[in-house]
């Protein structure tokens, strides 16, 4: 009988099957004709199954309504096959696209991603990754450094290992996959150095709790003090990371309220700097004639402002196949998996210009 056409006996067995009596390994085996083995190496080590093989079995399975009993998969292998995430947002376009990209890497070997997204409270992340703990992931992933200490202890209590992403860690003993958020803040801000402008303002969000825009912002600090400048405390400004009003409330206080104003506004990220953009030409200021303004991360909608802005471009997808690439070499047992290195790279567009002449 061929695996695509059911007959009425098998249609019946199916029925059964879905009551009292459910479908089990051996009952896929006998429909695929393989070995229940074989049925377990497909949905566990694919790579050792032959296409047409695999195919029988997944068709057998999807005909007989079967899915593999992962309590039992985690028993016997000691493995859940699952791995934790505990994300910022999806409501960030990088974080969806490094989210996206873990999961497709990881789903071609078999692992499931267990989602958590997190408020900035120490409450919220301990609760998150308890339950991921709880249900047994085998690894963690975790977004940045600046995490609760009870969290960690908790990882380690159970030995489940982690990595960190969105950062390259610096001087840290963790294992980071990301950027150098510091470097790429300084790259940024040399560009609008060269370009002759002296009196800086900078939106930002998060800097309490956030160590990768702590790193952005003393990116830029360091470089302008390097260069014998510096910040006025009125032009450090702190607004919503995804909200374009406060954004543009932030630009307002800026220009609005101050005597000296700035010439140059370095964002957090390209969010708040498209409403800085946006409240620009509401004030009637002409970006990058007498205001240049720059962003951080490069999401598609910013090369398709008015003016396109001038950011640094993140690698959100190389860095998810990164990690999940890192994860992959460690479960499968290879001594020093190598940290990959990533480069974050500034993209100069139309929102910046020297300044206007005094």
């Amino acid at each position: 009988m061929s695996i695509k056409t059911v007959d009425k006996s098998v249609a019946m067995k199916r029925v059964r099957k879905t009551g009292a009596n459910p479908v089990r390994l051996s009952d896929v085996a006998q429909l695929a004709k393989v070995s229940p083995a074989s049925v377990s190496r497909v949905f566990n080590d694919p790579d050792l199954v032959s296409e047409d093989v695999r195919q029988r079995v997944l068709r057998a399975a999807q005909v007989l309504n079967w899915v593999p009993n992962g309590a039992a998969q985690a028993l016997a292998s000691l493995r859940s096959r699952t791995i934790g995430v505990l994300i910022p947002t999806l409501s960030h376009q990088n974080f969806a696209n490094l989210i996206e990209s873990l999961q497709r890497q990881l789903g071609k070997a078999n692992y499931t991603l267990i989602l958590g997204c997190i408020e900035p409270d120490p409450s919220m992340h301990l609760q998150q990754a308890r339950k991921m703990v709880e249900r047994g992931v085998d690894w963690m992933v975790l977004v940045g450094e600046a995490q609760p200490p009870a969290l960690i202890e908790l990882l380690k209590a159970h030995n489940v290992p982690y990595v960190m992403t969105y950062t390259n860690g610096r001087n840290s003993e963790n294992v980071c996959i990301g950027i150098d958020n510091y470097a790429a803040a300084s790259t940024i801000t040399q560009h609008l150095l060269d370009l002759g402008h002296t009196r800086f303002a900078m939106l930002a969000h998060q800097f309490d709790v956030n160590d990768r825009i702590q790193q952005r912002m003393e990116g830029v600090r360091d470089t302008l003090a390097n260069a014998g400048l510096g910040i006025r405390p009125q032009h450090v400004v702190r607004v919503d990371r995804k909200h374009i009003a406060s954004a543009r409330e932030g630009l307002r206080q800026i220009m609005t309220r101050e005597h000296v104003k700035p010439t140059a506004i370095v964002c957090t990220n390209d969010y708040i700097a498209s409403g800085a953009i946006i409240e620009a030409s509401a004030l009637g200021i002409a970006v990058p004639q007498q205001l240049s303004i720059v962003g951080f991360d490069d999401i598609d909608t910013s090369a398709h402002l008015s003016p396109p802005l001038t950011t640094i471009h993140v690698p959100a997808q190389e860095m998810g196949e990164a990690v999940a690439g890192f994860i992959l070499d460690s479960i499968s047992g290879v001594d020093t998996p190598k940290v990959p290195e990533l480069t974050a790279e500034l993209i100069v567009r139309g929102s910046t210009a020297a300044p206007p002449a005094a």
